[in-house]
């Protein structure tokens, strides 16, 4: 199902899609065990916090990031947070998306991921998933210099190589991501929520990534 809220015919060149909780449903469970390993990293770095989960929201909200916020407040360095946030047997969480390999391989468009996450997680996820072949490149945080979305200059980053926002799309789950997106020209879908959306920002409305086929028929 799809629910269609402003009209944009635009020709569709480039799909960014964002990674966890966009490619793969929610409920599988594997960003709320990212969550779990933050709130532990944080809690083995700094002994005696209290409010570990509070804390990290309010670095996520103000920064764009928990990892933005504690290299800008407590210098921590991104590298040594990486190898242990990250350090997740994908597999627990994802399989082989049988159906999702279907829906990517009949749209033409280049697709790239467009991820606050270290590449080589990304790659493990899209590899669990089956679907590494469909996405041309992966722009992570490292590209964006650490500048993590919703920050206007990481979408900038995206248009560096000639790509033109007006003929590009982005899926992600966070409407917070969309708004910067749709204010430099791009189509923006939120996944993973089809009900009415009165915002400006927001295109279309779909459940699930699958349903991006339907996008693609009235494009």
């Amino acid at each position: 199902m799809i629910l269609m809220i402003n009209k944009n015919y635009n020709s569709i060149k480039t799909i960014f899609v964002d990674l966890d909780n966009t490619l793969y449903e929610k409920e599988k469970g594997l960003l709320t065990e990212v969550s779990r390993r933050i709130d532990l990293f944080i809690s083995n770095r700094f002994k005696g916090m209290k409010n570990i989960e509070k804390y990290r929201k309010n670095l996520f909200y103000k920064y764009g990031t928990t990892l933005k916020g504690l290299t800008i407040e407590e210098d921590v360095d991104p590298e040594e947070y990486f190898k242990f946030v990250n350090d997740i047997n994908i597999e627990d969480f994802l399989e082989r998306d049988e159906e999702l390999i279907n829906v990517l391989g009949g749209i033409e468009q280049e697709k790239i991921i467009f991820t606050n996450s270290p590449r080589e997680y990304a790659l493990n996820v899209l590899k669990v998933l089956g679907v590494e072949k469909f996405f041309s490149n992966i722009v992570d945080i490292r590209y964006l210099d650490f500048i993590p979305k919703p920050n206007e200059g990481a979408f900038k980053k995206l248009f560096e190589q000639g790509i033109k926002p007006e003929e590009s799309m982005i899926l992600d789950d966070y409407e917070h991501n969309l708004k910067p997106a749709k204010g430099l020209g791009m189509t923006t879908v939120l996944v993973g929520n089809n009900k009415s959306n009165n915002q400006p920002y927001i295109d279309y409305c779909i459940k699930d990534i699958k349903d991006i086929k339907e996008i693609k028929k009235i494009l």
